[in-house]
């Protein structure tokens, strides 16, 4: 049997690309299973296509694989396929029902096909259980990679929020708490499966330690920031009023309800302005529209996005629960303060006072007086920012990939 690594995702997400990077490098990576990919040779056939291929080439460029995963992919593309057909085409309650569908089909054909033919699997939450079974009973190793918070907590925040705020509460906030229990058991069946759970924030580890998994268990691999970028953000510079930023999905989960009522509660005036990016799951628009100070610039592309970055003063992400949010290890990339909460998994990444504020999960009058802090605070923020990008460059997708490369190295050994 090999020594190696499978490692079976539905998505390539650029914080596993990364890590596969470093896997690959050090030829401890045998074999990635994952759902729709093309390499370089598929890609140039698509894009030959008459009339088509350079629409076609253009909408799945993002799912091309790498080099350095030539070779070494196999794929179970059925289940994604209808995915994104739903995505396109239905609502949000068939879409969710059909990613469910999806997720186990994936884990069943993955085990049905590959568990016990590799000494590790390496297998993400929720499309993991079937595999793992499979693996364990055939003497194999499972590690567990997590990059959302234990399944209780979120299903916490989901009760709790839709409790606070049950006129936002909508039927595809229903139909996820209903489920809830059902994927919390699949989760708890990987959990329990695991011989290791690899944690993409420390803020993560601690969530698995609070619900009762022995703290050897699990260990705590901070998601690496991206390269610092040349042009930074304007983090305080010149007398416009002082631009916040919320980068995310507007939703419960997120604290964005938070946000808006420490606005309202602090009324900055012409101060302060607030731009907010993402989809809005909540139906609040219309209030936006209402609300002084706040301009709403819907879903941007990567440029637009990085535009927006260096066109502010201030992050600001209230979220409830995270693994670790993407949006804050760019910001720091891009030089700019933070406002978040622990379970954002920034974790040593803000530290408070020195690049930024920590407020409490939804508490939104701790949340305006770091606004408010921020304001006045105004010449400070310059210098703020630099320490983000200097933290930033401290910590970069190469620096944990090392990592991560020795837990598996040391894991490996362990087992051997």
């Amino acid at each position: 049997m090999s020594s190696t690594i499978l490692v079976s995702t539905p998505d390539l997400r650029p914080s596993l690309l990364s890590v596969l990077d470093g896997l690959s490098q050090s030829g401890l990576l045998q074999r990635l299973i994952t759902t729709l990919c093309l390499d370089a040779r598929q890609m140039r056939r698509v894009s030959t296509v008459p009339v088509l291929g350079p629409r076609l080439a253009a909408a799945v460029k993002r799912r091309q694989l790498p080099p350095f995963l030539d070779g070494k992919t196999d794929t179970i593309w059925l289940g994604e396929l209808v995915r994104v057909v739903a995505s396109k085409s239905a609502g949000p309650l068939t879409t969710h029902r059909v990613w469910e569908w999806a997720e186990r089909r994936f884990d069943r054909t993955v085990a049905r096909r590959y568990a016990g033919r590799f000494n590790v699997v390496y297998g993400m939450e929720h499309a993991s259980a079937a595999t793992f079974a499979a693996q364990r009973a055939a003497g194999g190793a499972c590690v567990l990679r997590q990059v959302t918070a234990h399944g209780r907590v979120l299903s916490a925040v989901l009760r709790r929020e839709a409790e606070r705020f049950p006129q936002f509460v909508t039927p595809y906030h229903r139909l996820l708490m209903s489920s809830q229990q059902k994927l919390d058991a699949r989760k708890e069946r990987e959990y329990g499966l695991s011989d290791l759970i690899v944690a993409n924030s420390d803020y993560v580890r601690q969530t698995f330690i609070d619900n009762g998994v022995p703290a050897a268990k699990v260990v705590g691999i901070q998601t690496g920031c991206p390269p610092v970028e040349p042009v930074q953000a304007r983090s305080g510079r010149g007398n416009t009023p002082l631009r916040f930023l919320y980068v995310g999905t507007l939703s419960l989960r997120k604290g964005f309800l938070y946000l808006l009522e420490a606005w309202r509660r602090l009324q900055p005036g012409g101060g302060a302005e607030l731009w907010i990016a993402g989809p809005a799951e909540l139906d609040i628009l219309p209030e936006l529209a209402r609300t002084h100070g706040i301009s709403y610039l819907g879903v941007l592309n990567k440029p637009a996005l990085h535009d927006a970055y260096r066109q502010s003063d201030v992050l600001i992400l209230p979220t409830l629960c995270e693994g670790l949010a993407h949006v804050v290890l760019e910001s720091l990339s891009f030089g700019l303060p933070v406002i978040t909460t622990e379970a954002s998994g920034a974790g040593r990444l803000v530290a408070q006072d020195e690049n930024g504020f920590l407020v409490p999960c939804g508490d939104a009058a701790a949340l305006a007086a770091a606004i408010d802090a921020a304001l006045m605070w105004r010449a400070e923020l310059p210098a703020m920012g630099a320490r983000s990008a200097e933290r930033a460059s401290n910590w970069t997708v190469s620096h944990s990939n090392a990592q991560h490369l020795r837990v598996l190295q040391s894991f490996l050994a362990g087992r051997a």
